[in-house]
């Protein structure tokens, strides 16, 4: 770190222009990633649901429906001249193809005058997507006089997806912000301290969405991209940006010049910050593991900003220390040094109450240890249920004055559930026999008690027939799940022996993207925790501490994923946080927590042990340098969650499903691992583990541990003393 710390202040100026230059480019980048993104992608490229969806695309099988009621519906001549604007301003739209009443069955007598009209898109899925785009944001086409019009299906829920994304990342940024810049200021007490963070924090985060701003040019990131990727980078620039300045404070204080502060800061927090990046990109590298375009280009987004918070940490947090100087302490402390002439001044830096709390929990290790693992174990229990709780939204999770959700509760409550958004079997066979085959099919499915009625259909090609299966049930319904497993797999494929079809529509789109996310959970999580040990037994020089480390890490997953279901699928959780109703988790967030979580678990691991260590280096007292080392981690790492916190919080408010998933499940892990994890776990197991801590095989650069002494508790406050290493 010392060349680096050498070659920034060498070349300050133009460093610090490229850094400049770097973030405007990166700004006018990503103001166009949002418009790039490309909704979807959850299920495999290669299931049958995909495979049908493109076979229905290309055959000009509407993928969106309009529902009219009111005045246009009437079906009267009155009536009739009502929808003809309607259809047409449809028609009239880019990438519509043909825009048609859909065959239904009457409607429910009670439902009153309803339309249902079926949109073909050119272009597939994303064709779909594009054209409910033009409509959604074009109310004047979904607009009549004396009538009502929605718009359904899977494309308009995909970009409505998309559209309260952008708005939730606003808000989650008008909520979240002031918070960090509160946390800030109390915590350092000095308004150019408080910039430091913020500045390195937005750098890294319009550099980082820059970078995956220009790759979508190439690249179909998700629509979660921008939000994950705004949590995550956020938060982590800002985290390494205030260990940096803790630690530039305590050396000035100390009586050291500022280029020695900054020195001395990157060559210890510096070297944990980038042994801590490097851990959190090799976990986030792990969902490229899963078979899901979503779930790896949201991992791509956050390797692109965990990257940018360190180079923004690493590179230019030094350069702007070093020009503040004795600016970044408290006016208070920076007089009293003053007036000391440089001599050593008490140590503001050093919290006496971790202190204390370190003391506290060193002195009995074994009761707080057994305390702590029975609580985290109490929330590790849900996580058992993990499987059976998981599902994509459905309509009905958007919001009450959502498009869709109106739409699609019309047409259910007026055609059936299951009607709209059929099951959709795709048959393939000779010209001769494709008929057959499908009108076979059809009469196989008709005698479950699931299916409602089961239409063939034929397609443009003669070998290739469709075949549409309306249930009883919605698509999110666990029987027309059970359905569609049957057809697959169970006895309906046991009856149709010989046929060879694939089976489609939104229930199978369901199944196979949380099949696809779960298939590849034990791999990415395996390949994913042997990473993190083999890092952490390079960056810390021990076996003991990175096996100790890994286990914390499994039981902070259990208990954060836990915590999450209580709080999501419970209605009294549900109740807790304020929401209207209980709700599966989307599958996109199992994943995405696993690797945010051991990364952000390995992250104030690393921040916290790599001190211990530190002061353990310079004294060989093990229990003095944990309590030193909770001491003066304490104060800055419970201010690095808090703002984790404030910005996690800020997407727990949103309308969509998913990120406001993420924003709990993710608020909730920060807690524990702040709290419980670093405040009573890591301390307590170090206490027992004693000397054990340090061993290395062949390893002749620890000092043999000399005897144990305790530090003196004056006034609540440890000893000023350091060990720099």
């Amino acid at each position: 770190m010392d060349r680096l710390t050498d070659f920034l202040f060498r070349n300050s100026k133009p460093v610090l222009a490229a850094w400049v230059l770097l973030a405007v480019v990166g700004g006018f980048f990503a103001l166009g990633l949002e418009g790039r993104a490309v909704p979807g992608g959850e299920a495999s490229e290669s299931s049958q649901a995909e495979a049908v969806a493109r076979e229905l695309s290309a055959n000009g099988v509407p993928s969106l429906f309009v529902v009219v009621t009111g005045r246009a519906a009437g079906g009267d001549a009155d009536g009739r001249r009502a929808l003809e604007p309607i259809t047409a301003a449809i028609a009239g739209t880019e990438g519509v193809r043909e825009v048609q009443p859909l065959p239904l069955p009457p409607p429910d007598p009670g439902s009153g005058p309803i339309v249902v009209l079926g949109v073909s898109a050119t272009g597939g899925v994303d064709g779909s997507i594009d054209v409910a785009n033009k409509l959604l944001d074009d109310e004047d086409r979904l607009t009549a006089e004396g009538s009502e019009v929605f718009l359904g299906g899977y494309g308009a829920h995909r970009e409505e997806l998309v559209q309260l994304s952008r708005s939730d990342l606003l808000r989650a940024e008008q909520v979240g912000l002031p918070i960090v810049l509160v946390v800030l200021l109390l915590t350092f007490g000095a308004l150019w301290a408080t910039v430091v963070p913020l500045v390195i924090g937005l750098s890294a985060l319009v550099g980082g969405l820059g970078a995956a701003g220009a790759l979508a040019y190439g690249i179909p990131f998700s629509e979660y991209v921008t939000n994950a990727a705004s949590m995550v980078g956020l938060a982590l620039a800002v985290d390494y940006a205030m260990f940096l300045v803790q630690r530039v404070r305590e050396s000035l204080l100390r009586g050291m010049g500022v280029d020695d502060s900054v020195r001395h800061a990157m060559r210890t927090t510096g070297t944990a910050i980038a042994w801590s990046g490097i851990t959190v990109v090799v976990a986030e590298a792990t969902m490229f593991l899963v078979d899901s375009r979503a779930i790896r280009t949201a991992g791509l987004g956050m390797i692109l900003v965990t990257v940018a918070a360190i180079v923004a940490a690493l590179v230019g947090a030094p350069i702007v220390l070093r020009m503040l100087g004795l600016r970044i302490l408290r006016k208070k402390d920076r007089q009293r040094l003053l007036a000391a002439g440089g001599a050593v001044v008490v140590d503001a830096e050093v919290s006496g109450f971790w202190a204390r709390w370190g003391k506290r929990v060193t002195d009995r290790p074994g009761r707080w240890l057994v305390g702590a693992t029975v609580l985290m174990a109490l929330f590790c229990v849900p996580a058992l249920d993990l499987a059976d709780r998981v599902d994509l939204p459905s309509a009905s999770a958007m919001p009450s004055d959502s498009q869709v959700r109106q739409a699609t509760e019309a047409a259910a409550a007026a055609y059936g559930p299951g009607v709209i958004s059929p099951v959709e079997v795709v048959v393939r066979a000779t010209a001769d026999t494709a008929r057959t085959q499908a009108e076979r099919v059809a009469r196989v499915v008709s005698g479950d008690p699931e299916v409602r009625a089961a239409t063939p259909v034929p397609l443009d090609r003669p070998d290739v027939y469709r075949v549409s299966v309306a249930t009883v049930h919605s698509p999110s319904d666990d029987r027309t799940h059970d359905l569609v497993r049957s057809l697959r797999d169970g006895d309906l494929r046991g009856q149709l022996d010989g046929v060879v079809y694939e089976v489609g529509g939104e229930t199978a789109m369901r199944i196979d993207a949380t099949d696809a996310l779960f298939a590849s959970l034990p791999l990415m999580l395996a390949v994913l925790l042997g990473l993190v040990l083999l890092l952490l037994v390079v960056a810390m020089r021990s076996i003991v501490l990175p096996i100790k480390a890994v286990l914390l890490v499994v039981v902070s997953l259990g208990a954060s994923t836990g915590g999450l279901l209580l709080l999501s699928t419970t209605e009294v959780g549900a109740a807790l946080i304020g929401w209207s109703d209980p709700a599966d988790l989307h599958p996109i967030v199992p994943i995405t927590i696993v690797a945010i979580v051991i990364a952000l678990s390995t992250d104030y691991e690393v921040i916290l042990i790599s001190r211990i260590a530190e002061l353990f280096r310079g004294s060989g007292d093990n229990t003095g340098s944990i309590i030193d080392g909770v001491a003066r981690t304490g104060r800055v790492i419970s201010s690095a969650a808090a703002i984790m916190i404030a910005v996690f919080f800020g997407f727990a408010l949103s309308d969509v499903t998913p990120l406001k998933q993420l924003g709990v499940g993710l608020a909730f892990a920060v807690l524990i691992d702040a709290t419980v994890v670093r405040g009573v776990l890591v301390p307590a197991s170090m206490q027992l583990m004693g000397r054990w801590n340090w061993w290395f095989p062949s390893s002749t650069r620890r000092p043999a541990p000399g005897r144990e002494r305790r530090p003196e508790v004056v006034s609540g406050r440890a000893p000023s003393s350091d060990h720099p290493a």
